[in-house]
């Protein structure tokens, strides 16, 4: 494999700039990723003296970091003839880095976990009274979602405080406080603390900029105000830097995206590399022509000309609209052409039904549900509709008094599952002896556990019998999950309180926040048509592209009425505030980003929804402009002859060591825990595993840099990096000090040692191949002298009560053995198990059958977790304790190992 073979003479040119920084203006199906991969293999072909942890790489999600880094892996082996060092290039999005940087480099943010959407809507709702909100005069619950956009916009903005008055200053500083006395980020916060470190800190300024060589930003054009201040500051730290946008792509303005960053880069930076990749070799020429016609209508953009190189021809009727007299023939027309699309050999999952409003996406499934039609539906939250689920909910309902037992029963039957009737009625009676007024202490009443309980009284066995069991197992899973997000803000709270605030939690928030459990099963690609937003799909292709409802006010949008951000702060505040209001040309870098997905096959229709709803789309008239725009009649035929090629590829895995290790130890419960989302009840010890890790890495990393430790020392980061989350005060303590003996105990037995570490907490990044991926960490590897030879030991440390011997056969340990000779292209000669709280240790030395072994073992796991061949291994001890046998075991299996 070549750095230049198949590239185009701009693309080439792009890839051989490496020692000025670059502007590339890549238009879509450009091969943007292509030419940032080969360009940082380059880097590191070129320049000995830059290693693979001094290359960063930003991109928008981590699906794009997982293709760019895959590909990087693939070059790497091909042109460089090895990985060496590759788990240290940072390849992900900003948030990311930033905080990964914070805790890798400042103990303090060691302890901070991230609250995703969901979990912040239920904090700040817990902390109405202290986070700032009521400052603000916003309402709880009916206006948390406004406040989090305000607070977001703010902190994203901290920069410009001196605008504000003194109200937002203290209501900014509230929530910041709030969130920082439980150790949370969320992903604003994470961005201010980062640039607030970089600025504050030079030791920690110093420590990132030297370690960045070469910095690329991918997506340029979505940054938003502090993610172009910290760009700008690593620049300034002596980085290359590579940008990497289109700005006919802005499309999310509504966030804070300043399109201004990637429209004046080129004079802000003094950049003379600038290179316009114009050619998409994704989409045919009827597809680019359409394109062009519409994005022509902007004024604000980039010169630049676009043209296709795609290697498959344009058939007339590949390019069609129409238009209904109502929505219903609407989107039978578009079943019927899928049907035909499918019928000449296309995949379902290479179609995609893209919306401009969610609102329209249950409709269509229902026309596609008449027609027998797959499908998978992004970002419509129907979970509480479905009848295991208002079960599920029903079991709180019950507990609270809100419903009796016998609509609770009813609830039960009405699950399309042969439930036995005696087993519901059990499983009832045990929540009847739950007296939650009675109970004082949080840790007596556990909602994870109370439902764990009552599935365990009944049995849901997935037995093949019956083919919807798995859908239903699915969305009791994904209940799990919606209690365990409920019960992480709410786990230290009296129990009748707690159980009051789940019930209006799900009564009133979590419908509109959870899809259906099967959705979420990120380990199979099914064939499937695709319905979700344009959004959704930036970044994605598809052979044939459906865009429904093109009706004015709904593709352009109308603009939201109501209360909003500006009735909160002043527009003042915010430098190009006018970015949040979106408008006509915002709406059309949407629509040119929809059109871009398809590569052959597009069609647009249109019928009226209501009276707002009603007149034909601007951006259909101008599409219609092109001479490939065709309205389709009946004598239209989709041909067989030049469909364009379809992706075989599996779909990627990403897989970490624990996950494997879950895995090999039983696949039907992994396939349990992670296919259908089951959740262990919280316990208050929960992070004593974690905080451990963490303490023996700050002392390790100590003695790496060179430092000696005193006792004093050694307790002092006992002390700053214990921590509990969920413990009671004087379990914690208790712990704590727990925690400070074993601490003890390990370094006085190893601290002769400890000037043989080499490594102390170091990543591993496994690419096998065929879109499969391992990531972990090795605690420790450290060097020792036998009989005259050096031999090389990796350390795996262990706080739980597991004998040690159990874990050293365990896979999980052998994973580092390879983890290791990919990281250093060295291999190991010990794998070794250090029980921390007992002092007790077991090794094993490496073989190159073993990793030879390994490397088959991970393959394999990765082709069955695809198939969905995740057999039950009933062995009588293993599956007596474990903590999802009944949702495995079928009621005579249970009996028989009661026995």
């Amino acid at each position: 494999m070549d750095l230049f073979s198949d590239l185009s003479e701009k693309q080439r040119e792009a890839v051989e700039t490496i020692n000025d920084d670059l502007e590339i203006i890549a238009c879509a199906g450009a091969g943007k990723t292509g030419v940032v991969t080969r360009r940082i293999v380059n880097i590191l072909k070129c320049n000995e003296d830059v290693r693979p942890e001094n290359i960063v790489a930003f991109t928008f999600t981590e699906k794009a970091a997982d293709e760019l880094k895959s590909r990087i892996y693939k070059y790497g082996e091909s042109v460089l003839r090895n990985t060496k060092g590759f788990a240290n290039m940072y390849v992900g999005t900003i948030h990311g880095f930033c905080l990964k940087m914070l805790q890798e480099h400042i103990v303090q943010f060691q302890k901070f976990t991230v609250l995703d959407e969901i979990k912040t809507k239920l904090y700040i709702e817990k902390n109405y009274d202290t986070c700032g909100m009521a400052e603000l005069g916003l309402r709880k619950f009916v206006e948390t979602g406004l406040f989090l956009t305000v607070m977001s916009t703010l902190n994203e903005n901290w920069f410009e405080r001196d605008k504000w008055d003194e109200k937002t200053k203290n209501a900014v500083d509230n929530y910041k406080k709030v969130f920082y006395e439980k150790n949370y980020f969320d992903y604003s916060l994470i961005m201010q603390e980062m640039l607030y470190q970089l600025e504050n800190n030079q030791e920690f300024a110093k420590t990132v900029t030297n370690q960045i060589k070469y910095l690329t930003v991918d997506e340029y054009q979505d940054t938003n105000p502090i993610q172009e201040r910290l760009i700008h500051f690593l620049k300034n730290g002596g980085c290359n830097l590579c940008i990497v946008g289109d700005d006919d792509q802005t499309i999310y303005q509504f966030r804070g995206s300043n399109p201004e960053n990637i429209l004046t880069f080129k004079e802000r930076y003094g950049i003379k590399k600038y290179i316009v990749l114009g050619t998409d070799y994704r989409s045919s020429e009827a597809i680019i022509d359409i394109a062009k016609r519409v994005i022509l209508n902007n004024t604000k953009r980039l010169s630049k000309e676009m043209e296709s190189g795609a290697i498959f021809p344009y058939d007339d009727g590949d390019t069609i609209y129409h238009e209904f007299e109502n929505c219903e023939e609407e989107y039978e027309f578009i079943a019927e052409r899928i049907q035909e699309l499918h019928s000449i050999g296309m995949k379902y999952s290479e179609i995609a039904v893209l919306l401009r409003k969610r609102k329209f996406g249950s409709d269509i499934a229902k026309i596609f549900d008449e027609y027998n039609i797959p499908y998978i539906i992004e970002g419509v939250n129907e979970l509480f509709d479905t009848p295991e689920c208002k079960a599920a909910k029903g079991i709180f309902d019950y507990l609270s008094g809100n419903i009796g037992m016998m609509e609770l029963f009813q609830l039960w039957k009405k699950i399309e599952y042969n439930l036995d009737e005696k087993e519901i009625s059990d499983a009832i009676a045990t929540l009847e002896a739950i007296d939650v007024d009675s109970k004082k202490f949080y840790g007596d009443f556990i909602l994870q556990k109370v439902y764990h309980d009552f599935l365990r009284q009944i049995s849901i066995v997935d037995n093949h019998e019956n083919e919807k069991v798995e859908i239903i197992l699915y969305n009791l899973g994904k209940f799990s999950q919606v209690i365990n997000d409920f019960e992480t803000i709410y786990y230290a709270t009296l129990p009748k309180n707690k159980l009051r605030n789940f019930c209006g939690f799900l009564e009133y928030t979590a419908k509109g926040f959870y899809p259906e459990g099967y959705i979420a099963n990120t380990y199979i690609r099914p064939d499937a048509i695709n319905i979700m937003t344009v959004h959704q799909s930036k970044g994605l292709e598809f052979a044939a592209v459906f865009i429904p409802q093109l009706n004015k006010n709904n593709f352009p949008s109308a603009k939201k009425g109501g209360k909003g951000i500006w009735h909160v702060i002043d527009r003042d505040w915010i430098t190009n505030s006018e970015r949040f209001d979106g408008g006509i040309e915002e709406e059309r870098k949407l629509f040119y980003v929809a059109i871009t997905r398809a590569k052959k096959y597009l069609c647009f229709t249109r019928a009226p929804y209501n009276n707002r709803e009603k007149k034909v789309s601007t951006f259909l008239v101008e599409a219609k402009d092109s001479p490939y725009m065709l309205e389709y009649d009946e004598e239209m035929h989709y041909s067989q002859e030049h469909l364009p090629k379809m992706d075989e590829g599996a779909a990627p895995i990403n897989l970490n060591f624990s996950i494997l290790q879950d895995y090999f130890e039983c696949a039907y419960r992994f396939k349990l825990s992670m296919f259908y989302g089951f959740v262990q009840p919280i316990v208050p010890a929960l992070g004593y595993g974690k905080a451990m890790h963490e303490i023996v890495m700050n002392i390790h990393r100590k003695y790496l840099s060179g430092d000696e430790l005193s006792k004093n020392d050694i307790d002092n980061i006992v002390d700053e990096s214990f921590y509990l989350p969920y413990a009671n005060p004087k379990l914690e303590a208790n712990m704590l000090e727990g925690a400070r003996k074993s601490i003890q105990g390990y370094v006085s037995k190893n601290e002769c040692d400890f000037d043989k570490i080499t490594m102390a907490e170091a990543d591993i990044e496994l690419d096998m191949g065929d879109g499969i991926k391992v990531n972990g960490r090795i605690d420790l590897v450290k060097r020792r002298e036998i009989s005259g030879e050096e031999k090389t030991y990796i350390v795996d440390f262990k706080t739980a009560s597991r004998e040690v011997t159990e874990c050293i056969n365990a896979e999980q340990l052998k994973i580092y053995a390879l983890g290791y000779q990919k990281l250093t292209g060295e291999n190991a000669d010990y794998l070794e198990i250090y029980n921390l709280d007992s002092s007790e240790s077991e090794r094993q030395r490496v073989t190159k059958g073993l990793l030879d072994d390994v490397s088959c073992d991970i393959k394999s796991a990765a082709t069955n977790i695809r198939k969905n061949i995740l057999p039950r291994k009933c062995l009588k001890e293993k599956c007596k304790n474990c903590y999802l046998n009944y949702l495995c075991l079928s009621k005579k299996e249970k009996k028989a190992f009661e026995v």
